[in-house]
């Protein structure tokens, strides 16, 4: 090799080499910090991938396997809740109809969903300016029908046609899909389409007295536990699926609340309106509420009907509940609404998922909306893959519509929601607003911090295949310590954005 040619490849390395490191500079001024965290770090064999934006210029302030498709666990709500107000805007409101119709002698009492999750749920009872307690919303559509002369129908018939009727995600585990945060999803949802069943003890030895919320005539509770004056309390409740059957099994020892999640939400929410009229003397046949007074609508039922009664929800509350306290059931029934009010059809996981990837075509890129798996819009499944960076090119789309106050207040704080006990303790300059996830084996934080200065970050971390033990015991604490780097990195920025 001649000498001219060994100084000119010399010279190739020597710029690639300067290249490399400059633009790894230029790309992230928290590179170097990220790559010590994760080499600190006791993740064992963990994955970890992070996205830390610029909010105003997406200049990319860090990064490490930003681009790796990981299961993102709750962050997934980030993505349906901002494409629900894409779609729907910060105005929507769910509206619950409730209507009769009358013909010769018939009369029928009509619940008509939107899809609605807050409908009866106990959760939202502490602003009752706008939600409407169960007492308050039966009594309110009694007295509608009183006013009207009705004293009594002959069948409740429950229109939920805005969603489908497939009420579980295939993809969530089987042995989870009695507990609260496994609740199905219908077109009307009634008190988070879960029962709270509270065990009391009896006699020593004997079996439980057992109460429930709200008190249902027509579901049956077989009692296989045992009262106990010692020991631990251990009740618990099966629902075999599919089915409205309950067996409460265990020792009890005190009075416990245990939720439940029910089977075909909507008939459910029909048979909790049936008897409740019924005590308010607006009588509903109160034999034979699920088998013959109560049923959903058939395809082949119309009817001009007159409204006496209408629930309204604004689609804040929805989100704020969505993202601050992570409620699954929300998150599922705003998926299944955009897929609804973009297709017409009735709004399935499938259509929903479908308009979450033209969003993210139209509004990020392609490469994004080709790699993101959706398939839920809690993330309660693990086939859902999204990217850190997909995350946090999202939120800078979010930080531009008109509803990014809506989407960013509707996220947890320190103390607050899912973050109650995180960052209570620590020394954050910046405002915290994030969406938790977890599920076995997988952590996620993804959000933003406002410093007093004026700059914004957007950022994403997840960690997949974390093993329990010392792993998990670092998982929190890994991601904390990442959001307290990006929160110092602030703290030494002044001037302008992007800088």
């Amino acid at each position: 090799m001649s000498p001219r040619m060994t100084i000119q490849l010399r010279s190739i390395a020597l710029f690639t080499l300067l290249w490399m490191l400059s633009s790894h500079v230029i790309a992230g001024p928290l590179d170097l910090s990220l790559d010590k965290l994760v080499g600190n770090a006791s993740l064992g064999n963990g994955k970890v991938a992070i996205h830390i934006i610029d909010l105003d210029s997406n200049r990319e302030l860090g990064e490490y396997n930003s681009n790796e498709l990981m299961i993102p666990a709750s962050n997934m709500k980030i993505l349906s809740s901002g494409a629900a107000l894409m779609v729907l805007g910060d105005s929507f409101e769910f509206r619950t109809t409730i209507d009769i119709f009358k013909q010769n002698n018939q009369r029928t009492l009509i619940i008509r969903g939107s899809g609605d999750p807050s409908l009866g749920d106990p959760g939202v009872f502490e602003d009752e300016q706008q939600i409407l307690t169960h007492d308050a919303l039966f009594d309110a559509v009694a007295k509608a029908m009183k006013d009207r002369e009705i004293d009594a129908v002959d069948e409740v018939v429950v229109d939920d046609r805005v969603f489908d009727r497939i009420w579980a995600h295939p993809d969530w585990p089987i042995d989870q899909l009695n507990r609260w945060y496994c609740a199905e999803v219908g077109g009307l949802n009634f008190q988070t389409n879960v029962i709270n069943i509270y065990p009391i003890p009896g006699s020593l030895g004997g079996t439980p007295i057992v109460e429930m919320q709200p008190d249902l005539p027509w579901i049956d509770i077989q009692v296989k536990a045992k009262t106990i004056s010692k020991g631990r309390d251990s009740a618990w409740v099966a629902r075999p699926t599919p089915a409205n059957k309950f067996t409460l099994y265990g020792n009890v020892r005190g009075k416990t609340e245990i939720p439940v999640s029910v089977h075909e939400p909507s008939l459910f929410a029909g048979g909790v309106f049936a008897p409740a009229l019924t005590k308010r003397d607006s009588v509903i046949p109160t034999d034979r509420y699920i088998n013959d007074s109560v049923r959903l609508i058939e395809p082949e039922d119309e009817w001009d009907s007159t409204p006496i009664a209408v629930v309204t929800t604004p689609i804040a509350d929805i989100i704020k509940r969505t993202n601050t306290d992570s409620y699954n059931l929300y998150a599922e029934a705003l998926i299944k609404r955009i897929g609804h009010e973009i297709t017409g059809d009735p709004g399935s996981w499938e259509n929903g998922a479908s308009v979450i990837r033209l969003l993210l075509s139209q509004h990020v890129n392609a490469t994004a909306a080709q790699n993101t798996v959706i398939a839920d819009g809690s993330g309660m499944s693990r086939e859902n893959r999204v990217t850190p960076k997909t995350f946090t090119d999202w939120m800078s789309v979010l930080a531009k519509q008109d509803s990014w106050d809506t989407f960013e207040s509707s996220l947890a704080t320190p103390g607050v929601g899912t973050l109650r006990r995180r960052f209570v303790d620590t020394d954050l300059t910046a405002s915290l607003h994030a969406k938790s996830g977890y599920l076995n084996g997988v952590y996620s934080l993804s959000g933003v911090l406002n410093h007093p200065n004026g700059r914004r970050a957007a950022f994403s971390i997840i960690l997949n295949n974390i093993k329990p033990g010392s792993g998990s015991r670092a998982a929190k604490p890994f991601i904390e310590d990442v959001v307290l780097e990006i929160d110092s990195w602030l703290d030494e920025q002044t001037g302008g954005y992007g800088g």
